[in-house]
């Protein structure tokens, strides 16, 4: 079996150019009079052992049919699309990757102008080590956020890379937001380049090696949102819009409703989009939660629907992704301080899928339950334990997850979680159940500096005879957190005292 070997190298444009870039504010912040600065800085690296999985090819003459007729090879499926040659999925020799992160968020203020403030938001990457593929181990640097914010009374302006939060998503942008509230009422509109979700790069430049058939067009993105607070809640409605910039064509229009409600006794929270362009509703959900016996019991009930989105800049939208909907019921209870229950179980129900069945009709129902409970035990001890169990065509899922924590002071945190479960999806575990466990712990050095570290394994015993399974992998992570400044409010309180 062939082993990689890890250098510990680190790309020193990923990890260094941001701690490069905040160290004239963080070594003394109050060199300049008046400015103050507050936020983090973190480090973490992490590695993981795997056995990956590959594509191979065997002769035909060596696949036989199973009791249903499909084509095996050792018990495994393989496809065969010629006459002699078959293709299917086997596990590599293990293989080993190190890779770490630099995340700075800061937040600056006292520029000399009244209400104006700097955030960022920084992350550098490097891979140090290995053959595996470390996810965007070659995008060595990325500003997830980045602006300038004034703000005068009741209106606040951004200006620079941001985000939206709400239920059409957290689309990124380089732009201008500005909003403007009162007691019970608030507008914002926004406008800018948008960014390629997940990635916060130009749309152009990072779908170009993802989706090549897509025009290499940059975006704009363009929204409003209008919130009322009432006195039994809140709504707000939003619209959203992208185009590109030569408007030769329309990425998306969709606009959502979001509320939050309390009727006597009860909690009602909903959220709901429409996509424009495809003229129908998306997702939606409602939830209504209720104290029962003063709190000591908890009912929960959510209704959903939902219909998988994409943009028109895709053709996969074309293809009628699946919907479904889906009832919800949790109960918790929680009559003493040391104790905790929770169950709940829901059943959901697939729309058409628009296939041809042959010998019967496909199964279009799923449900799931589950069960748990915490448990402080005294002395610095707590548990936690959890079952879950899903049932859905073509799908599986059977696991428990336990969990045990010590605090052995105000600074420092072991912890110890175990879990076992049993899958039958794409990759699926068939007739074997993958173990694993880790252990963790937390230390706070100082009221600004924080290290946490720990490992796991996780194991799949093919029917108890041997590990065979891209599931099987080790990983082990640590990782360095450094406070930056003060709390303005806190400081005040030190001063006072």
């Amino acid at each position: 079996m062939t082993r990689s070997r890890c250098r510990w190298s680190l790309d020193r444009r990923g990890i260094l150019m941001p701690i490069l870039a905040i160290a004239g504010v963080t070594i003394s912040p109050r060199q300049a009079a008046g400015q103050a600065v507050r936020g983090w800085v973190g480090t973490t690296v992490q590695a993981v052992g795997l056995r990956p999985l590959v594509l191979d090819t065997i002769p035909a003459s060596q696949v036989v049919r199973d009791e249903s007729g499909a084509l095996t090879y050792e018990g495994q499926p393989v496809s065969c699309p010629t006459a002699s040659q078959c293709t299917l999925y086997g596990v590599a020799a293990r293989e080993t990757t190190v890779a770490a992160t630099q995340d700075v968020s800061l937040t600056a203020w006292g520029w000399g102008v009244q209400g104006l403030s700097l955030t960022t938001l920084l992350r550098g990457r490097a891979r140090a080590g290995g053959d595996v593929a470390w996810p965007r181990s070659d995008d060595a640097f990325d500003m997830i956020l980045g602006y300038a914010q004034l703000e005068r009374g009741s209106i606040r302006v951004r200006a620079g890379r941001q985000e939206i939060r709400s239920g059409l998503g957290f689309p990124a942008f380089d732009g201008a937001w500005a909003s403007w509230s009162s007691r019970r009422y608030e507008v914002s509109a926004y406008l800018g380049r948008s960014l390629a979700r997940g990635l916060r790069e130009p749309a152009n430049e990072a779908l170009r090696p993802l989706e090549s058939f897509i025009p290499d067009e940059t975006v704009h993105l363009v929204g409003a949102a209008a919130r009322a607070r009432l006195s039994a809640g809140s709504a707000t409605a939003r619209y959203q819009r992208e185009i590109y910039a030569d408007r030769s064509g329309l990425v998306s229009e969709r606009g959502s409703l979001d509320f939050v409600s309390n009727v006597r006794r009860a909690r009602l929270t909903g959220s709901v989009d429409y996509d424009f362009a495809f003229g129908r509703v998306g997702k939606g959900r409602l939830t209504v939660m209720m104290p029962l016996q003063d709190g000591r019991w908890m009912v929960e009930a959510t209704a959903r629907r939902y219909v998988p989105y994409f943009q028109l800049s895709t053709i996969w939208g074309f293809f009628e992704p699946v919907s479904y909907s889906e009832a919800e019921l949790r109960g918790s209870w929680s009559a003493r301080p040391d104790l905790a229950l929770w169950a709940s179980g829901g059943w959901r129900t697939y729309g058409e899928t628009n296939a041809t069945t042959v010998f019967r009709p496909l199964k279009d129902e799923g449900w799931r339950v589950g069960a748990g409970a915490r448990w402080e035990l005294g002395d610095g001890w707590s548990m936690d334990g959890s079952y879950r169990l899903e049932w859905g065509p073509g799908a599986f899922l059977s696991s428990v997850d336990l969990g045990m924590r010590y605090h052995a002071s105000d600074r420092l945190g072991l912890s110890a979680h175990g879990t076992t479960f049993q899958q039958v999806e794409e990759f699926r575990l068939g007739d074997g159940r993958a173990v694993g466990g880790g252990l963790s712990a937390d230390l706070v050095l100082t009221d600004r500096i924080t290290v946490a570290g720990g490992a796991s394994v996780l194991r799949h015993r093919d029917g108890g005879t041997r590990s065979t399974s891209p599931w099987s992998q080790s990983r082990a992570w640590s990782s360095l957190r450094i406070g930056v400044g003060e709390d303005p409010g806190l400081s005040q309180r030190r001063m006072r005292r």
